[in-house]
């Protein structure tokens, strides 16, 4: 009785602001972890140390619940737009997106990483609503400044042979970071990548940016600046930068 009282006492001293956001981050994580139709209210609202009356208070149903994680995800994904995006059109920005989208997919700085991942292939394998979503919403955000910076390296003879379509630019390379992260997130040898993040981050790098037509000299070029700005920017050195975690931004967006 004595815990009842205390557990009671402590869910009234958090303002509904903070428990809202408690309910979405344990929502998140299980919407991840199990899908949508598996996930349980009672489940979530013992994942975020509350009651489940408490939930129905903030969320009308589950479905209310699910739609708020998403709206969720894209005002944090809209953030991290906003903060590192494309500075300028040149095969050197270019690739520094490349290669902080990777970076980002490979060694996640946050688990809410893998949960967006899991909760993305959870909508392409069922009705593609959030999907669709995130997609249109990546053409408006991201073509005008990944068109530029393609116009712009093919100009300053970075880039050879056919020209592609700067709409599948975004996506392809998506779609390589969501299915490095997704079979990362593996258990031990069930994962394909078995090597260091590290050697993982290069390979990525040139398989995009080779597939993008850039030149052997352009890759080492931008990736060695990219290398050198970061350890600048955060106090190491270039070697140093190899096991340095970065705040990336992913090339597609959502809405």
């Amino acid at each position: 009785m004595g815990e009842n009282v205390v557990a009671r006492a402590a869910r009234k001293r958090i303002s509904a602001v903070d428990r809202r956001q408690t309910i979405l981050v344990a929502a998140r994580k299980l919407f991840a972890h199990n899908g949508y139709e598996s996930t349980r209210t009672f489940q979530i609202a013992a994942a975020a140390g509350t009651s489940e009356a408490l939930l129905y208070r903030h969320f009308a149903s589950k479905e209310a619940l699910y739609r708020a994680v998403l709206r969720k995800m894209i005002r944090d994904q809209d953030y991290i737009y906003d903060v590192f995006g494309m500075p300028d059109a040149t095969t050197e920005s270019l690739v520094k997106v490349i290669r902080a989208y990777l970076r980002q997919c490979i060694t996640p700085t946050d688990e809410a990483v893998l949960e967006s991942v899991r909760i993305m292939l959870a909508s392409l394998s069922g009705d593609g609503g959030y999907a669709g979503v995130v997609y249109r919403r990546a053409m408006r955000l991201q073509l005008a400044p990944v068109t530029r910076a393609l116009h712009a390296a093919r100009a300053a003879g970075d880039m050879a042979g056919p020209a592609l379509l700067p709409e599948h630019v975004s996506m392809l390379i998506e779609h390589v970071g969501t299915m490095v992260a997704a079979a990362r997130a593996l258990p031990g040898a069930l994962s394909p990548y078995q090597q260091s993040p590290d050697r993982l981050l290069h390979d990525a790098t040139w398989f995009c940016c080779r597939g993008l037509g850039m030149t052997n000299a352009a890759i080492e070029r931008c990736v060695a600046h990219d290398t050198q700005a970061s350890a600048k920017d955060f106090g190491h050195s270039p070697a140093q930068m190899q096991t340095v975690e970065l705040p990336c931004l992913p090339l597609i967006e959502s809405q």
